[in-house]
């Protein structure tokens, strides 16, 4: 159980309204979840996985993180990143940015295409069918990439901050995609 909630509304610069097929993982989602005993029913999470099949999202609840928390998060998925990746992304190459699916260099092919209308807030993680180094993942590729990521990286943050959370797709209302205000939590 988390020990406390804060309140990151401050550094949410906008919110669309989202179906979970669109969620990629990466994705900063909120939404309200229903059931017993909720501790926490406006989770606003950075979503890990997105398990379409189960009907589940995997993610990490930054409501029970402090800002500096979320900070040591993003740095180690950074630099975690290559552990699945080739890319070296201290040349410059952000894997925290600002998408938009109306960009005309978006690709139309991906799963994800052309559901979220306005610009939100992604890290890049591993994905199905998107691009990396030029060739789109496939599905048990993006699983496997993500599965070393969180055994290497998330897995010792997720046991120190107790903020790891799986959601039912049947209980959460009203999903929304996040623009959140990342330069000025990185300052």
């Amino acid at each position: 159980m988390a020990k406390g909630k804060y309140n990151h509304k401050r550094r949410i610069k906008g919110l669309q309204p989202a179906k979970v097929k669109a969620i990629a993982p990466g994705t900063i989602l909120q939404f309200r979840y229903k059931g017993k005993d909720i501790f926490d029913d406006t989770p606003l999470v950075l979503v890990i996985w997105n398990d379409l099949l189960e009907q589940k999202i995997h993610g990490i609840n930054l409501n029970y993180l402090t800002e500096h928390s979320i900070k040591v998060i993003l740095g180690k998925i950074v630099e975690g990143t290559g552990i699945y990746s080739d890319a070296d992304f201290s040349t410059g190459e952000n894997i925290i940015t600002e998408e938009d699916q109306d960009d005309s260099n978006y690709d139309d092919n991906l799963p994800y295409r052309n559901i979220l209308r306005e610009p939100y807030t992604r890290v890049k993680l591993p994905t199905f069918r998107e691009k990396r180094e030029g060739n789109p993942l496939s599905k048990a590729e993006a699983q496997k990439q993500i599965k070393m990521l969180y055994i290497k990286v998330l897995k010792k943050l997720v046991n120190r901050y107790d903020a790891y959370r799986s959601y039912h797709v049947s209980k959460m209302v009203w999903p929304k995609a996040v623009r959140y205000d990342i330069e000025g939590l990185l300052k």
